[in-house]
């Protein structure tokens, strides 16, 4: 995660940000923007329950987790997989990537692309090869829900929702119930 930060997130939010301001593109252009309604926050939460709950799902049965995160390491993690990732991955595949591609090829298009290239781009982070389908899955509703509100916010949450669950629930869950070892302090049997 230490590199992850001035590498991979740093490169997917500078990209969208460069590409507004060279291109002088207004920012909610690509769903920098806040214009939801009651209605559309109760449908995002409840959309952010779903994608987390599918991510326990998938985290239970098709990719046990190794370790378990320590409090230490949750210091970290919480930040990063409930804000940074999701923030990043969102601005980069929903904001520039599928608003800018569906000026080419239309919204549909664009949705499955970014959806299939946002699942390409986990399994090369080393996650499973399950992930492929999981991750694109995952990229289709935050396309299809980015593409209906016209803004980054509810794909973001629904995103941070699904990272926590898979990174740092399912964490905390299997080392209560499966008995996984603890990470990033050294000490293993630390509960």
């Amino acid at each position: 995660m230490r590199w992850d930060i001035p590498t991979r997130l740093a490169f997917l939010v500078a990209t969208p940000l460069i590409w507004i301001g060279v291109a002088d593109i207004d920012h909610s252009a690509i769903g920098l923007q806040l214009n939801l309604t009651g209605l559309d926050w109760l449908l995002t939460a409840l959309l952010t329950d779903v994608a987390a709950l599918a991510s326990l799902v998938y985290r239970r049965w098709l990719w046990r987790p190794q370790l378990s995160p320590d409090r230490k390491a949750l210091i970290l993690e919480l930040p990063f997989f409930g804000v940074l990732n999701p923030f990043a991955e969102e601005l980069f595949f929903r904001g520039g990537a599928l608003f800018g591609l569906a000026i080419l090829v239309g919204m549909p298009w664009a949705i499955v692309v970014t959806s299939v290239v946002f699942g390409v781009h986990h399994v090369f982070a080393k996650f499973p090869i399950s992930f492929l389908v999981f991750g694109t899955l995952g990229g289709t509703l935050f396309g299809i829900v980015t593409a209906h509100f016209q803004s980054l916010a509810p794909a973001v949450l629904m995103h941070a929702g699904a990272d926590l669950a898979v990174f740092v629930s399912s964490g905390l869950v299997a080392n209560r119930f499966w008995g996984i070892r603890r990470h990033m302090t050294g000490d293993a049997s630390s509960h």
